[in-house]
């Protein structure tokens, strides 16, 4: 895993595929595609979405060996952010979308509106390509709760896609990664 600049994307072929790698309200594909179509109803997003409205070719699981914490405070969430912990070994669930690198910059983009989502992530490889993720370049001090509307947002990303956990494990995981977040 290692900090990557928006040069080193720019030498890559933006029609070539990466594998964008969420841990957040991301994980939910309803939630993920308004960064893809955009929202009219402007319910979770006030963007126009990507130039290229093609859906991920292909979605899998992903678990990372980092922990995930929330900060910040959003406008839309009331609450605390998620943030991908890089420094530090753990272990979140995560999704991986295989798009087109550039449909990964716009929603990069879309995200670093708010500018606490300021460092992209080369993880790792899946099939020779790219694994790439962003998150805040230094953890954040301003640690918050997350809002019960966005930790259900993440839950039901989580129920769809891992059916091999519970609803009560799913639970028991977000209740963690919020208590560790008021331990650090």
């Amino acid at each position: 895993m290692k900090l990557i600049d928006k040069e080193y994307l720019d030498k890559l072929d933006s029609n070539c595929y990466v594998w964008y790698a969420c841990y957040g309200s991301n994980i939910n594909f309803k939630r993920f595609m308004y960064y893809i179509n955009g929202d009219e109803n402007e319910k979770y997003s006030t963007n126009k979405g990507c130039t290229d409205k093609s859906l991920p070719i292909e979605e899998r699981k992903y678990i990372f060996n980092r922990p995930i914490y929330f900060a910040g405070k959003s406008k839309r969430w009331g609450g605390g952010m998620a943030f991908l912990d890089y420094e530090h070994a753990g272990k979140s669930y995560g999704k991986i979308y295989k798009l087109k690198l550039s449909q990964f910059k716009e929603i990069l983009q879309q995200e670093q509106s708010n500018r606490l989502y300021d460092a992209i992530l080369l993880i790792d490889y899946i099939d020779k390509i790219p694994v790439l993720t962003f998150t805040a370049k230094y953890k954040l001090k301003n640690l918050a709760n997350p809002s019960d509307k966005y930790i259900k947002v993440i839950e039901d990303g989580l129920i769809d896609l891992y059916d091999n956990l519970d609803k009560k494990e799913i639970e028991e995981y977000l209740k963690s990664s919020i208590d560790d977040n008021c331990e650090k």
